[in-house]
């Protein structure tokens, strides 16, 4: 499964929340933990900014050094880093350095609230990283999913792309590990103004169809993982993909959510955005992004 995972930090209580996640994902998967700060200075034009620059060094090792103490504790493996220059570009940077496999990493740090999912930070991570981004909420209970998560469920929202079928394979994998259910969900959307349309009989017999269609759909894809020994159960709702998910999908009971970050296009993506990220925004569960490593060229998830 993993085997190292990478958690950026920047000295704010936001980022540390994502910790306890990625150590008890450590370990229940035996995996070594990085944690990465990034350092960097202003300092005013024609100033020397070396003593600057070497005091924010230190002030990010001993920060670092005082949390791999506390995590080592736990019979951890850690190593910590701190490069210096702009944040986004150092994780990524430390990301290749290490060969990690996953990033956990909360979705607010210092900078004000949504900052690291909306700004530079979170953004290229998500957009660059070669590997999964795995991202914690900064409020609410926090976050883990570790032994004590057995039999835990795992959402995996699908659209019928197989763009979107690339999260299933991490998401099989950690159902395995914590003897999970994975809970396929499809969102079928009725079309924009269908509700005083006056063809709202043809509209009802499409959207029915489309049910059928995505009932079928999930249908071959739950026996093929129940053909792999996975639990699996599907379920279908009508509503906007990012409402479904963060609502309905909800209201399932899931410990993570698990999603490709592209998919299919359309109304919703010109009305929404990217359906990923609202989801981040929205729910207060853990959201895994995959990214896929193929170029996309369709774009919902």
């Amino acid at each position: 499964m993993h085997h190292t995972m990478l958690v950026p930090l920047d000295g704010s209580a936001f980022s540390e929340r994502a910790l306890p996640m990625a150590t008890a994902l450590a370990q229940t998967m035996n995996a070594q933990l990085v944690l990465v700060r990034a350092a960097s200075v202003s300092v005013f034009p024609g100033a020397d900014p070396t003593e600057a620059q070497c005091q924010a060094v230190e002030e990010a090792e001993a920060y670092l050094r005082a949390l791999a103490t506390e995590v080592s504790e736990q019979g951890l493996s850690v190593e910590a880093a701190v490069p210096y220059g702009d944040a986004a570009q150092s994780i990524l940077l430390e990301i290749g350095l290490h060969g990690a496999d996953l990033v956990v990493m909360c979705t607010h740090g210092r900078s004000g609230l949504g900052r690291w999912i909306y700004g530079s930070v979170a953004e290229q991570v998500l957009a660059r990283s070669p590997a999964p981004v795995l991202l914690v909420h900064p409020t609410g209970e926090v976050a883990t999913l570790g032994p004590q998560s057995a039999q835990a469920s795992i959402l995996v929202p699908l659209d019928g792309s197989p763009f979107a079928e690339i999260a299933l394979p991490h998401a099989a994998s950690l159902a395995r590990v914590f003897g999970g259910t994975l809970l396929l969900l499809r969102a079928v959307a009725r079309p924009v103004g269908s509700y005083s349309y006056p063809g709202v009989g043809l509209v009802q017999e499409s959207l029915e169809e489309e049910y059928r269609e995505a009932e079928s759909y999930l249908a071959d894809v739950a026996q093929r993982l129940r053909g792999e020994g996975l639990s699996v159960q599907m379920v279908v709702r009508e509503g906007w993909p990012a409402d479904v998910i963060v609502y309905r999908g909800a209201a399932l009971g899931p410990e993570l959510i698990v999603m490709a970050t592209h998919g299919r296009t359309g109304v919703v993506r010109l009305l929404l955005g990217s359906v990923a990220l609202e989801v981040v925004r929205r729910s207060p569960l853990p959201v895994l992004l995959i990214r896929p490593t193929a170029p996309a060229e369709t774009t919902s998830l």
